[in-house]
């Protein structure tokens, strides 16, 4: 019964990895950690802006914010913390339009909380991999796996049967 539970174990610890792979790298995840933030995480607007706020959800300590812009140089700004739990990045209005990254830091019951947030000014540039793209490649990746889950399953029941009419 070892041999035949072998494959089936390894088919769900490779789905767990791809899953695992496919999340990680999922900005969303990134900023998981905060309450909100005006802007949203990735929303798209028209109009330039000057400031961004972050709303932690906790009281937090040593708030760090950093807007990088879309050429991805760090762009300056000054910190404010408004309340135990938000704080905002002030900067001159925005003039190039793209993609744009704030990242965060801060201590939370003495454990950091970091991670960022994203949001467009202007156009989105068709550059980007969207969402639909991970999910298809992580819905192909389980297709491969199952097929060889399946596979590895037959060979190794046929392999068990051999041994069992040798005996």
């Amino acid at each position: 019964m070892k041999g035949a539970t072998s494959p089936v174990r390894r088919f769900a610890f490779a789905v767990l990895a791809v899953t695992s792979a496919v999340g990680a790298g999922s900005a969303v995840l990134a900023h998981d950690e905060i309450e909100s933030s005006v802007p949203e995480h990735q929303s798209q607007f028209d109009d330039p802006i000057s400031e961004v706020t972050i709303n932690f959800g906790q009281p937090v300590d040593g708030v760090e914010l950093a807007l990088v812009g879309p050429d991805d140089g760090d762009l300056p700004g000054e910190v404010i913390v408004l309340s135990e739990t938000e704080a905002k990045l002030v900067f001159e209005p925005l003039q190039v339009k793209g993609e744009y990254i704030v990242r965060f830091l801060a201590e939370e019951d003495g454990h950091l909380v970091g991670g960022a947030i994203s949001f467009v000014y202007g156009e989105r540039s068709g550059g980007g991999i969207g969402a639909l793209t991970w999910v298809l490649f992580g819905l192909g990746a389980a297709l491969i796996l199952a097929i060889g889950a399946f596979f590895s399953l037959r060979q190794s029941q046929a392999h068990a049967t051999e041994h069992a009419d040798d005996q």
